[in-house]
């Protein structure tokens, strides 16, 4: 079975970001952000994803989600 994954921790290496920053540049609390960058995340609010993404000029959401195989 295939399962989405989150890419979000590396996302903010990448653009040398922290979590504090890209609340205040998405609007999105750190609360939640630092939910999404652990590997247990079971849903996940599309509205709050499109606001990371447009903070972080992300055009191809495969930069931020992604698929695995999970047995």
């Amino acid at each position: 079975m295939k399962v989405i994954k989150i890419n979000l921790k590396p996302l903010l290496k990448k653009h040398e970001l922290t979590q504090k920053q890209l609340e205040t540049l998405s609007g999105v609390s750190q609360a939640r952000i630092s939910k999404l960058c652990r590997d247990d995340r079971q849903e996940v609010n599309l509205l709050m994803l499109s606001k990371i993404a447009h903070a972080m000029n992300i055009n191809d959401i495969s930069e931020l989600l992604y698929f695995v195989d999970e047995e």
